[in-house]
């Protein structure tokens, strides 16, 4: 039997300790022998095996794919992505939206890429069948976050109020109001007063927290409620629409306390 390249051996002796993460110069340094051209086809050809694979182009981020992971192209997503994030750009970030909600077990639908913030924009990548799709957002580091811990590793997710907010404020992106609604009610349950403060205090947008205001009225979040009118007490407040291009020919009522105007059904149910 041929003896494994000297790339091949490091990368089992990475993997064997759990280090899926490597970059170009952990692999040269273990191999101070090996050319620059003769590193660089060594890689190539590990990568066509599927045994490595580079988070983007240009990137000096190579991620090992374990065996039990080659269906999938990757290991799962907490492996790699905050030192991605975190060490090989050096921006902040966080998951959100549709991601974030599945995250916190309020997704009814299944999320086939993953959705995630920073503070300018970037392309999609694509890592085995991972898509990790990116959004903006300003102020980013001011936005409260907490880790996603599985054994495999951790990456940092917008918190449940955050995540309820940003698809209140975001529904066109994710598939309109009617599925924002229905993710927000499995949300609601990890949605906490102080928590849903915190989120108004970082996002600062009135708009967002009148709409979201009247969803929870009408979902019966006494409690969450209360916080949302103190929060706008001292707030100028226009009546909005609950969902951006609601045609004004839809008949509509205005919610009185968050003046928000919505569809007939809606209102009606809520009253």
């Amino acid at each position: 039997m041929a003896a494994p390249s000297p790339v091949s051996a490091v990368l089992d002796t990475a993997e064997r300790s759990g280090k899926l993460n490597l970059r170009t110069q952990d692999i040269r340094a273990a191999l101070p022998d090996l050319s620059a051209e003769a590193l660089r086809q060594a890689l190539h050809r590990q990568q066509q095996r599927g045994r490595l694979i580079r988070l983007s182009r240009g990137s000096d981020h190579w991620l090992i794919v374990p065996l039990q992971h080659a269906d999938a192209g990757a290991p799962p997503l907490e492996t790699w992505l905050d030192r991605y994030m975190s060490k090989t750009l050096g921006i902040p970030y966080y998951v959100a939206l549709l991601s974030a909600a599945e995250i916190h077990g309020a997704s009814p639908y299944a999320v086939t890429v993953t959705q995630v913030m920073v503070s300018e924009r970037r392309r999609p990548i694509k890592v085995g069948r991972h898509e990790v799709v990116f959004h903006t957002r300003a102020r980013i580091e001011h936005m409260p976050t907490l880790w996603h811990e599985t054994p495999d590793g951790r990456f940092k997710v917008g918190t449940p109020e955050l995540t309820a907010l940003e698809l209140v404020e975001r529904a066109a992106l994710v598939g309109g109001m009617a599925r924002v609604r229905e993710v927000l009610q499995a949300l609601w349950p990890s949605c906490t007063s102080q928590g849903l403060t915190k989120a108004l205090e970082a996002l600062q947008e009135v708009p967002t927290a009148q709409r979201l205001g009247a969803l929870l009225t009408h979902d019966g979040q006494d409690a969450l409620v209360l916080q949302v009118a103190e929060w706008l007490r001292d707030k100028s407040l226009r009546i909005v629409p609950l969902e951006g291009g609601q045609s004004s020919d839809t008949p509509s009522e205005v919610d009185a306390a968050f003046k928000v105007r919505l569809s007939a059904d809606l209102y009606n149910a809520s009253t």
